[in-house]
C-alpha cells in the first residue's frame, strides 16, 4: 500500500462541498436525562420531590432543565510494551480501558433542589451514625458505606442538531438524528464547593464529578426508540415497547405504532396482515382488530 497520490487529494469547487462544511455540530443542543431507579432508596426526603418545588416538572426534569454543561465522554487505553519479540522492534499493544469522569454543571434555583438531591445521593453513599442513630453530631458518631446496588445510577446525554426535530410537513430532504450516552452505575465523587461574595449578582453554579463503570453509545437513532430505565427492584423496564394488550384497547392506534410494534418485535408481518407473537391478528385490509 503506497502513500496518497496527488490525484486522490480534493482539489475541486467549493460549492461541491457546501453541504458537508456547513453541517457542524453545535454545542448548545443537548439534553442530560437522570433516569434514577433508586431514587426511592436515597433520596429519602419527601420535600424534594415536592411539586411546588420543582414547578411541576419533577426533580428529574428539573435537573434536566437546569444542567448547563456536560461532556460528550473520551476514553484511552492503558498500554503495555513488548520488547524483543522481533529483534530491534518495541512494540505497543492495549491492555486497560479507562474512562475518565463525566462532570456536570447546573444553575443552582432558588428553591436549591438541585443542591438537596446532589448532597443527599452523597451522604446515603457515606452516611454518618451514632450508636443510637439519633444524634449525628455526637463525638462517637461514625460512617459506613451503604452498597452500590441502592445507589448507583444510569445516566444519559442525547445529543441533537437544530433540525432534528423539524415537522415532517416541512418536506425537509434531510434532518439529523439523535446521538446518546448512556452511563452506567454511575455515581458522584466530587461536589465542589460554590463561593458566594457581595458585589455583582450572578447565577451561582454547581459543578458536580461522576464516576462511572462503562458508557455504551448510540449514533443516528430515530425518534422513536427504545428506552431502558433501571428501577429499585431490579427489574428493566421499557417506556416505548408497543404491547399488544394496550392496542387491543385502544382501536385508534395509528400506522406509526404498528411500526414501532414491527420495529421492537412484538408484531409479525405474514401474507401483508401483521399478527402478534401468539398469532392473533392486529391488522386486515386496512382496518385495525
Amino acid at each position: 500500500m503506497s502513500f496518497i497520490k496527488p490525484a486522490e487529494i480534493f482539489k475541486d469547487r467549493v460549492d461541491k462541498i457546501r453541504d458537508t462544511v456547513a453541517r457542524p455540530s453545535l454545542d448548545t443542543f443537548f439534553e442530560v436525562d437522570f433516569s434514577f431507579g433508586n431514587w426511592e432508596t436515597w433520596l429519602t426526603t419527601s420535600t424534594t420531590v415536592n411539586k411546588k418545588r420543582t414547578q411541576a416538572f419533577g426533580f428529574q426534569k428539573k435537573m434536566s432543565i437546569m444542567c448547563t454543561q456536560a461532556e460528550i465522554p473520551g476514553t484511552s487505553f492503558v498500554e503495555s510494551t513488548a520488547i524483543g519479540h522481533r529483534q530491534g522492534i518495541q512494540e505497543s499493544f492495549p491492555n486497560l480501558r479507562n474512562f475518565p469522569p463525566l462532570n456536570l454543571v447546573f444553575y443552582v434555583d432558588a428553591d436549591h433542589v438541585i443542591l438537596e438531591v446532589l448532597e443527599t445521593w452523597m451522604n446515603y453513599i457515606n452516611p454518618i451514625f451514632d450508636s443510637d442513630r439519633t444524634n449525628i453530631r455526637s463525638n462517637e458518631s461514625f460512617s459506613r458505606f451503604n452498597y452500590p446496588e441502592d445507589y448507583k445510577e444510569t445516566i444519559r446525554i442525547t445529543k441533537f442538531e437544530r433540525d432534528s426535530f423539524i415537522d415532517d410537513a416541512r418536506a425537509a430532504s434531510y434532518k439529523s438524528e439523535l446521538t446518546c450516552y448512556e452511563f452506567l452505575n454511575i455515581w458522584p465523587t466530587n461536589l465542589t464547593s460554590m463561593r458566594v461574595a457581595y458585589g455583582d449578582s450572578n447565577v451561582l453554579r454547581c459543578n458536580i464529578q461522576l464516576a462511572y463503570d462503562r458508557f455504551i453509545t448510540n449514533f443516528s437513532y430515530e425518534k422513536v426508540h427504545k428506552t431502558v430505565v433501571n428501577t429499585s427492584s431490579g427489574i428493566v423496564n421499557s417506556k416505548d415497547i408497543v404491547s399488544t394488550e394496550s392496542l387491543k384497547k385502544d382501536i385508534t392506534r395509528s400506522q406509526e405504532d404498528i411500526n414501532i410494534g414491527l420495529r421492537l418485535g412484538s408484531f409479525v408481518e405474514r401474507d401483508g396482515q401483521i399478527y402478534t407473537k401468539n398469532g392473533n391478528l392486529v391488522k386486515s385490509s386496512g382496518s385495525f382488530f
